[in-house]
């Protein structure tokens, strides 16, 4: 083999592949990196790969076609499935898992019992934990931060500072940044589903679609979800009137034109 050499162990390849890494193939055709650090019971199989400065501690899983490279950390009882890859400084933890085409990267983090898999992407400095699940070919980068039991799918970009979390359903070519909070109940298709408004007071609050056509409110973590009699309780007569025309329209679809 040109450009290489190998050595065999009683137990493994030892591959060198580039200048800068040592690789370990072992015999049923995983590649460990001499750099990484695969420890504390991680079981890794397949045709999976641990490269770079890469760390798998814990009782953790890497399996099939999956890839930890870089600085990577999967760590707890995670696991990575599939084609999917975790790189640059990004971590998945606890009981969190990737699958299918995933990818997570930059300093993203995927914690909890949250889900990522189809093709969907997890980068920047974002956040997903819970019983959050991110699928299709969504992305979710920035600082966004997605909790609770939400689902998110399609094409949907959550970005910026968002914070999806409760019960909330996103779906569809949707991009959503800013400080949008989005919680229980929201069922999310369209970029007409939500809106912000800042108060007179200087607070930041999202008024959202929920299932059936209800009105939900998203202050932050803790106060999301649909309006109780249908009135903000804001003390904010402007946002008491816009309350009552996007329940009639949002009720009514049909005379969204």
């Amino acid at each position: 083999m040109i450009g290489r050499r190998l050595r065999r162990t009683d137990t493994a390849v030892v591959e060198k592949s580039t200048a800068a890494e040592d690789v370990t193939e072992l015999e049923d055709g995983i590649r460990v990196a001499d750099t990484a650090r695969v420890a504390a019971g991680a079981t890794i199989s397949g045709r999976s790969r641990v490269g770079g400065h890469a760390v798998a501690v814990g009782a953790v899983t890497v399996t099939d076609d999956a890839r930890i490279l870089d600085h990577a950390m999967l760590a707890g009882t995670a696991a990575l499935r599939g084609r999917a890859t975790l790189s640059g400084w990004a971590s998945v933890i606890e009981r969190a898992s990737l699958d299918g085409d995933a990818w997570v990267f930059g300093r993203a983090v995927v914690m909890g019992d949250a889900a990522i898999s189809g093709h969907a992407q997890v980068f920047g400095g974002a956040v997903v934990g819970g019983g959050a699940v991110v699928g299709g070919h969504a992305w979710i980068h920035g600082t966004a931060h997605i909790a609770g039991e939400s689902w998110i799918h399609g094409r949907s970009q959550i970005g910026g500072h968002a914070l999806i979390c409760g019960t909330a359903v996103i779906a569809g070519p949707l991009r959503i940044g800013g400080h949008v909070v989005i919680g229980d109940g929201a069922d999310i298709t369209a970029a007409t589903d939500f809106e912000t408004h800042r108060l007179s007071w200087g607070e930041t609050i999202t008024l959202y679609r929920c299932e059936g056509g209800s009105v939900g409110i998203g202050r932050d973590g803790t106060s999301h979800g649909p309006l109780v009699g249908g009135r903000a309780h804001l003390l904010d007569p402007t946002i008491n009137n816009r309350v009552a025309e996007l329940a009639e329209l949002w009720a009514n679809p049909t005379k969204a034109a």
